[in-house]
Protein backbone atom coordinates (compact mmCIF):
# COMPACT_ATOMS: atom_id res chain seq x y z
CA UNK A 1 0.00 0.00 0.00
CA UNK A 2 2.90 2.34 0.71
CA UNK A 3 4.16 1.94 -2.87
CA UNK A 4 0.64 2.40 -4.23
CA UNK A 5 0.27 5.66 -2.33
CA UNK A 6 3.63 6.81 -3.64
CA UNK A 7 2.36 6.11 -7.15
CA UNK A 8 -0.86 8.02 -6.46
CA UNK A 9 0.97 11.13 -5.29
CA UNK A 10 3.46 11.07 -8.14
CA UNK A 11 1.23 10.11 -11.07
CA UNK A 12 -2.31 11.14 -10.11
CA UNK A 13 -1.96 14.41 -8.20
CA UNK A 14 -1.69 17.45 -10.45
CA UNK A 15 -0.77 21.03 -9.43
CA UNK A 16 -4.36 22.27 -9.75
CA UNK A 17 -5.88 20.51 -6.69
CA UNK A 18 -2.92 21.67 -4.62
CA UNK A 19 -3.34 25.26 -5.85
CA UNK A 20 -7.04 25.04 -4.93
CA UNK A 21 -5.94 24.54 -1.31
CA UNK A 22 -4.98 28.22 -1.30
CA UNK A 23 -8.59 29.12 -2.06
CA UNK A 24 -9.18 28.57 1.64
CA UNK A 25 -8.25 32.26 1.74
CA UNK A 26 -11.77 32.95 0.46
CA UNK A 27 -12.93 32.85 4.09
CA UNK A 28 -11.18 36.19 4.51
CA UNK A 29 -13.74 37.84 2.24
CA UNK A 30 -16.25 39.60 4.54
CA UNK A 31 -19.38 38.76 2.53
CA UNK A 32 -18.98 35.45 0.73
CA UNK A 33 -20.67 32.01 0.76
CA UNK A 34 -17.81 30.21 2.48
CA UNK A 35 -19.10 26.74 1.59
CA UNK A 36 -17.87 27.45 -1.94
CA UNK A 37 -14.35 26.94 -0.59
CA UNK A 38 -15.01 23.22 -0.33
CA UNK A 39 -16.71 23.06 -3.70
CA UNK A 40 -13.30 23.89 -5.12
CA UNK A 41 -11.97 20.89 -3.18
CA UNK A 42 -14.39 18.61 -5.02
CA UNK A 43 -13.56 20.29 -8.33
CA UNK A 44 -9.87 19.65 -7.69
CA UNK A 45 -10.62 15.98 -6.97
CA UNK A 46 -12.62 15.74 -10.20
CA UNK A 47 -9.76 17.26 -12.22
CA UNK A 48 -7.31 14.91 -10.54
CA UNK A 49 -9.46 11.91 -11.42
CA UNK A 50 -9.86 13.18 -14.97
CA UNK A 51 -6.11 13.51 -15.39
CA UNK A 52 -5.63 9.95 -14.13
CA UNK A 53 -8.20 8.66 -16.60
CA UNK A 54 -6.70 10.49 -19.57
CA UNK A 55 -3.25 9.16 -18.65
CA UNK A 56 -4.70 5.62 -18.58
CA UNK A 57 -3.83 5.15 -14.94
CA UNK A 58 -6.41 2.38 -14.66
CA UNK A 59 -4.68 0.26 -17.30
CA UNK A 60 -1.34 0.81 -15.63
CA UNK A 61 -2.79 -0.27 -12.29
CA UNK A 62 -4.30 -3.38 -13.90
CA UNK A 63 -0.79 -4.53 -14.79
CA UNK A 64 0.36 -4.35 -11.18
CA UNK A 65 0.02 -7.25 -8.73
CA UNK A 66 -2.72 -5.49 -6.73
CA UNK A 67 -6.39 -6.24 -6.19
CA UNK A 68 -9.24 -3.96 -7.20
CA UNK A 69 -9.95 -3.34 -3.53
CA UNK A 70 -6.40 -2.12 -3.02
CA UNK A 71 -6.72 0.15 -6.05
CA UNK A 72 -9.86 1.75 -4.64
CA UNK A 73 -8.35 2.03 -1.17
CA UNK A 74 -5.31 3.86 -2.51
CA UNK A 75 -7.48 6.32 -4.41
CA UNK A 76 -9.69 6.93 -1.37
CA UNK A 77 -6.66 7.53 0.85
CA UNK A 78 -5.39 10.06 -1.69
CA UNK A 79 -8.74 11.85 -1.81
CA UNK A 80 -9.03 11.85 1.98
CA UNK A 81 -5.54 13.36 2.18
CA UNK A 82 -6.55 16.18 -0.17
CA UNK A 83 -9.76 16.84 1.76
CA UNK A 84 -7.89 16.81 5.08
CA UNK A 85 -5.29 19.22 3.69
CA UNK A 86 -8.06 21.59 2.61
CA UNK A 87 -9.47 21.62 6.14
CA UNK A 88 -6.04 22.13 7.71
CA UNK A 89 -5.11 24.95 5.32
CA UNK A 90 -8.46 26.59 6.00
CA UNK A 91 -7.90 26.82 9.78
CA UNK A 92 -5.26 29.60 9.87
CA UNK A 93 -7.33 31.69 7.46
CA UNK A 94 -10.37 31.14 9.69
CA UNK A 95 -8.42 32.34 12.72
CA UNK A 96 -7.34 35.43 10.81
CA UNK A 97 -10.94 36.04 9.73
CA UNK A 98 -12.09 35.74 13.35
CA UNK A 99 -9.68 38.51 14.32
CA UNK A 100 -12.01 40.97 12.62
CA UNK A 101 -15.16 39.01 13.43
CA UNK A 102 -17.13 42.17 14.11
CA UNK A 103 -17.59 42.37 10.33
CA UNK A 104 -20.48 39.93 9.86
CA UNK A 105 -20.87 37.71 6.80
CA UNK A 106 -24.16 38.90 5.35
CA UNK A 107 -24.53 36.09 2.81
CA UNK A 108 -23.86 32.95 4.86
CA UNK A 109 -22.43 31.24 7.91
CA UNK A 110 -19.29 32.58 9.55
CA UNK A 111 -15.98 30.74 9.13
CA UNK A 112 -15.93 28.97 12.50
CA UNK A 113 -15.93 25.48 14.03
CA UNK A 114 -19.55 24.87 13.03
CA UNK A 115 -18.72 25.85 9.45
CA UNK A 116 -15.97 23.22 9.36
CA UNK A 117 -18.31 20.56 10.75
CA UNK A 118 -21.04 21.31 8.22
CA UNK A 119 -18.47 21.49 5.41
CA UNK A 120 -17.32 17.98 6.36
CA UNK A 121 -20.91 16.82 5.92
CA UNK A 122 -20.89 18.30 2.41
CA UNK A 123 -17.59 16.60 1.56
CA UNK A 124 -18.98 13.31 2.86
CA UNK A 125 -22.04 13.78 0.67
CA UNK A 126 -19.79 14.34 -2.34
CA UNK A 127 -17.78 11.19 -1.59
CA UNK A 128 -20.95 9.15 -1.10
CA UNK A 129 -22.40 10.08 -4.49
CA UNK A 130 -19.37 10.60 -6.72
CA UNK A 131 -17.20 7.55 -6.14
CA UNK A 132 -19.77 4.71 -6.23
CA UNK A 133 -21.10 6.15 -9.50
CA UNK A 134 -17.59 6.45 -10.92
CA UNK A 135 -16.56 2.94 -9.95
CA UNK A 136 -19.43 1.31 -11.83
CA UNK A 137 -16.93 1.21 -14.67
CA UNK A 138 -14.04 3.30 -13.28
CA UNK A 139 -14.32 5.55 -16.33
CA UNK A 140 -17.35 7.86 -16.16
CA UNK A 141 -16.68 11.15 -14.39
CA UNK A 142 -18.98 13.77 -15.92
CA UNK A 143 -22.33 12.45 -14.70
CA UNK A 144 -21.05 11.51 -11.22
CA UNK A 145 -19.56 14.98 -10.78
CA UNK A 146 -22.67 16.72 -12.10
CA UNK A 147 -25.00 14.84 -9.76
CA UNK A 148 -22.71 15.19 -6.76
CA UNK A 149 -22.36 18.94 -7.48
CA UNK A 150 -26.14 19.30 -7.62
CA UNK A 151 -26.36 17.47 -4.29
CA UNK A 152 -23.75 19.83 -2.83
CA UNK A 153 -25.64 22.89 -4.07
CA UNK A 154 -28.86 21.57 -2.53
CA UNK A 155 -26.98 20.77 0.67
CA UNK A 156 -25.66 24.32 0.90
CA UNK A 157 -29.15 25.68 0.24
CA UNK A 158 -30.62 23.53 3.01
CA UNK A 159 -27.89 24.45 5.50
CA UNK A 160 -28.15 28.17 4.82
CA UNK A 161 -31.96 28.01 5.04
CA UNK A 162 -31.86 26.11 8.34
CA UNK A 163 -29.42 28.68 9.67
CA UNK A 164 -32.16 31.32 9.39
CA UNK A 165 -34.85 29.03 10.82
CA UNK A 166 -33.26 27.17 13.73
CA UNK A 167 -32.26 29.37 16.70
CA UNK A 168 -29.22 27.19 17.54
CA UNK A 169 -27.77 27.53 14.05
CA UNK A 170 -28.57 31.24 13.87
CA UNK A 171 -27.53 32.33 17.35
CA UNK A 172 -24.72 29.90 18.19
CA UNK A 173 -23.30 28.51 14.95
CA UNK A 174 -23.17 31.85 13.17
CA UNK A 175 -20.91 33.47 15.75
CA UNK A 176 -17.24 34.08 16.57
CA UNK A 177 -17.83 34.57 20.30
CA UNK A 178 -15.58 32.33 22.41
CA UNK A 179 -18.49 30.87 24.37
CA UNK A 180 -20.37 30.08 21.17
CA UNK A 181 -17.28 28.51 19.62
CA UNK A 182 -17.23 25.98 22.48
CA UNK A 183 -20.92 25.25 21.90
CA UNK A 184 -20.11 24.61 18.24
CA UNK A 185 -17.80 21.69 19.06
CA UNK A 186 -20.67 19.14 18.91
CA UNK A 187 -21.43 20.36 15.37
CA UNK A 188 -17.78 19.88 14.39
CA UNK A 189 -17.60 16.41 15.91
CA UNK A 190 -21.00 15.47 14.50
CA UNK A 191 -19.88 16.63 11.05
CA UNK A 192 -16.74 14.52 11.32
CA UNK A 193 -18.84 11.50 12.28
CA UNK A 194 -21.24 11.98 9.37
CA UNK A 195 -18.30 12.47 7.00
CA UNK A 196 -16.71 9.25 8.23
CA UNK A 197 -19.91 7.24 7.89
CA UNK A 198 -20.71 8.56 4.41
CA UNK A 199 -17.15 8.02 3.18
CA UNK A 200 -16.96 4.51 4.65
CA UNK A 201 -20.23 3.62 2.91
CA UNK A 202 -18.91 5.14 -0.30
CA UNK A 203 -15.76 3.01 -0.08
CA UNK A 204 -17.75 -0.19 0.48
CA UNK A 205 -20.04 0.48 -2.49
CA UNK A 206 -17.15 1.58 -4.70
CA UNK A 207 -15.21 -1.63 -4.03
CA UNK A 208 -18.30 -3.76 -4.66
CA UNK A 209 -19.07 -2.06 -7.95
CA UNK A 210 -15.46 -1.97 -9.13
CA UNK A 211 -15.01 -5.68 -8.41
CA UNK A 212 -18.12 -6.38 -10.48
CA UNK A 213 -16.96 -4.17 -13.36
CA UNK A 214 -15.52 -5.79 -16.47
CA UNK A 215 -12.35 -3.96 -17.36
Amino acid sequence: MKLLMKKEWKLVVTPVPLLFLLLSALVLVPNYPYYVTFFYTTLGIFLMMQSARENRDLYYMALLPVTKREMVRARFLLVLSVEALQVLVCVPFMLLRASYGSVKNAVGIEANAAFLGLSLVLLGLFNRIFFPMHYKNAYDLGKPFLLSSIALALGVLVLETLQHILPYLNDVCDSYAAADQLRQIPVLLGGLLVFSLLTARSFTLSVRRFEAADL
